[in-house]
């Protein structure tokens, strides 16, 4: 969460990785889901996860609509990953009522239901929806 402001995290939840993932997905983490309040007037929040590098993390995934596994902390999603202070660290940004806030409301919440996974990333697969990108994912 952006330091210093209003946000706040209301509930944080650790699930085990579901039983059938992509081939090649790794989730050592298991789920990880959130809930914060946003601070009035703002209906997009930024979010930093910081992890382990053992983990291999390649990102934080969560999935879109159609059920697609997305990683929130690469380019086309406006997200990415650096490392600091010996850690993985994952940016990505969630919308209030959009796609990967779980409740689907607009109501000052985000729901986010995702995990640190790793997975191998790869120049051929499925394009974002919203990013023209002939084919490729990050």
């Amino acid at each position: 969460l952006i330091p210093g402001s209003n946000v706040r995290i209301t509930e944080l939840v650790r699930n085990e990785a579901p039983a059938s993932l992509p081939k090649g997905m790794e989730m050592p983490l298991g789920l990880t889901q959130f809930r914060v309040g946003l601070s009035e007037g703002r209906y997009t929040e930024s979010f930093s996860l910081y992890v382990d590098p053992a983990t291999g993390a390649t990102g934080y995934w969560v999935k879109n609509s159609a059920g697609t596994w997305v990683n929130l902390a690469s380019a086309p999603y406006g997200g990415k990953m650096s490392s600091e202070g010996g850690r993985t660290r994952l940016d990505f940004k969630i919308q209030d009522g959009g796609q990967y806030d779980a409740d689907g409301l607009a109501d000052g919440h985000i729901t986010a239901l995702g995990a640190a996974a790793k997975m191998p990333l790869s120049i051929a697969g499925q394009a974002p929806p919203q990013v023209e990108s002939h084919g490729f994912w990050f």
